[in-house]
């Protein structure tokens, strides 16, 4: 080969791969940001994030010793965040909206939403709400289902020490 053909060769070669480092760091300062948001809200209850997870547009988190969950979602720049103090939380369940859809031949079911519901102990208490999925925000499902059964796991095994 000669070396005109080797400069064209890296020159492609790197404009294919610039792309997809410049989607990492901006992925990556997002991330930064979201996690830094979520701290803030847990620094406000004097809480400290012992573990957490990010998804495309929200974070959550919890503070194992404190026993509070925190949670941050900017979606299209409508902000939502919360916490819950688990101590007065009976337990969390993963609530689905669904859509049935009559086929041809089938029923197909739809998800339009996911929620993480927090029911308190005590019935004059609110029922705390954290929304995983909207259909109406986003299209596609990108591994919110799997992240909320996750959490709604932990959740439930942390609260089985209080009972």
């Amino acid at each position: 080969m000669d070396l005109g053909t080797d400069i064209i060769a890296t020159i492609v070669v790197v404009v294919c791969v610039i792309p997809f480092i410049l989607i990492a760091k901006g992925r990556k300062k997002r991330e930064k940001k979201m996690l830094a948001s979520l701290e803030e809200i847990a620094n406000r209850d004097n809480c400290t994030i012992n573990d957490y997870e990010i998804n495309a547009d929200f974070i959550i988190g919890i503070d194992h010793k404190q026993n509070q969950v925190f949670y941050y979602k900017n979606e299209e720049g409508v902000i939502n965040e919360g916490s819950v103090n688990l101590s007065g939380i009976e337990k969390c369940k993963l609530a689905t909206h669904s859509k049935t859809i009559n086929g041809k031949n089938r029923k197909e079911s739809i998800i339009k939403g996911l929620d993480l519901k927090f029911i308190p102990r005590y019935k004059q208490d609110p029922e705390v709400s954290f929304t995983v999925y909207d259909s109406d925000l986003k299209m596609q499902l990108t591994g919110e289902l799997q992240l909320a059964k996750k959490w709604e796991t932990l959740i439930n095994k942390k609260l089985l020490q209080f009972n």
